[in-house]
């Protein structure tokens, strides 16, 4: 089915609005072969009619559906493996230490939980890595008083379809094999005929939630850690720069951003500077008042 040049400024202009995506001529035969069998399961005859329906009729079933096909998913454990080398060996310790020191500040009797947003994390692969690295930790150190359930990892992403996948934890041997060796595998999954099934104590962990990050996320509360890892690139300076705002109002004092490894802030943001840990460089807000006592 081909698509014209008014029908794809339409659908990328559609697709722009609802979440933030910018996508521009180079990408016209991507956008036709992503979209084709949602066209045809539809009985669109044309992307004309597509973009009819669209701006006739709000969807939301529809619009998910295109949000679904259009963006990549490209994830796997342990995903360029320097930054969770780095969380490892540097801040780890340092989120155990802000456990043991909200508990000790006896904050909201319990105290607070050391929290960690893995943004647009797809199927799940992200925030159970950083899961398996907390609990690789907390099991060779037993910090006394602090355990799992003092950590809490959202993971998000705008698409309905991948974090259904992300909830159900169920991965295929190509899945697991990207990033994961034999020993890992065996110690983080359940094998359920031909899929690797997480472990319910690492699913426990994390928290799925939908946020679209085009839009105000404020009410999601305050976070020690904020990975937004690879996705960055498919935005607009102008989407960047509203994203990166909310992020610094978001993070609790001395909180770390961490992005992907070819992502930076340079022209896009002030309210963070940058701090190298290891072989990797973070970006740590700027200084204010801490949420919570303690901080990083």
């Amino acid at each position: 089915m081909e698509i014209t040049e008014k029908e794809f400024a339409d659908i990328t202009a559609y697709i722009y609005r609802i979440c933030g995506l910018d996508i521009n001529e180079s990408k016209k035969y991507l956008v036709r072969q992503r979209l084709e069998p949602l066209l045809a399961s539809h009985g669109f005859a044309s992307f004309s009619d597509l973009n009819r329906t669209l701006s006739l009729t709000p969807d939301n079933n529809l619009r998910d559906q295109i949000i679904s096909a259009i963006t990549t998913n490209e994830t796997s454990f342990f995903r360029d493996i320097h930054p969770f080398e780095t969380f490892k060996a540097h801040l780890a310790p340092k989120l155990i230490e802000l456990a043991v020191s909200r508990k000790s500040h006896n904050y909201q009797r319990k105290g607070p939980k050391v929290k960690i947003w893995c943004a647009a994390s797809s199927t799940g692969q992200e925030p159970y890595s950083v899961a398996m690295i907390l609990s690789d930790y907390m099991a060779v150190h037993k910090p006394n008083g602090v355990t799992l359930d003092d950590f809490s990892i959202l993971a998000s992403d705008i698409s309905p379809k991948v974090l259904a996948r992300a909830v159900a934890g169920e991965y295929s041997d190509l899945e697991v094999d990207r990033g994961l060796d034999e020993i890992q595998k065996v110690k983080y999954f359940n094998k359920i005929e031909r899929m690797w099934q997480i472990k319910p104590y690492l699913q426990k962990m994390v928290e799925f939630r939908r946020i679209n990050l085009n839009e105000s996320f404020s009410h999601i509360g305050a976070y020690d850690i904020i990975f937004c890892r690879n996705v960055l690139i498919y935005f607009d300076d102008i989407t960047k720069k509203k994203i990166f705002s909310q992020f610094s109002k978001l993070l609790n004092a001395s909180g770390l951003l961490i992005l992907g490894v070819t992502e930076n802030l340079y022209g896009l943001s002030d309210d963070f500077e940058s701090v190298r840990y290891g072989n990797s460089i973070f970006y740590k807000s700027k200084v204010k008042e801490a949420v919570g006592g303690g901080s990083l």
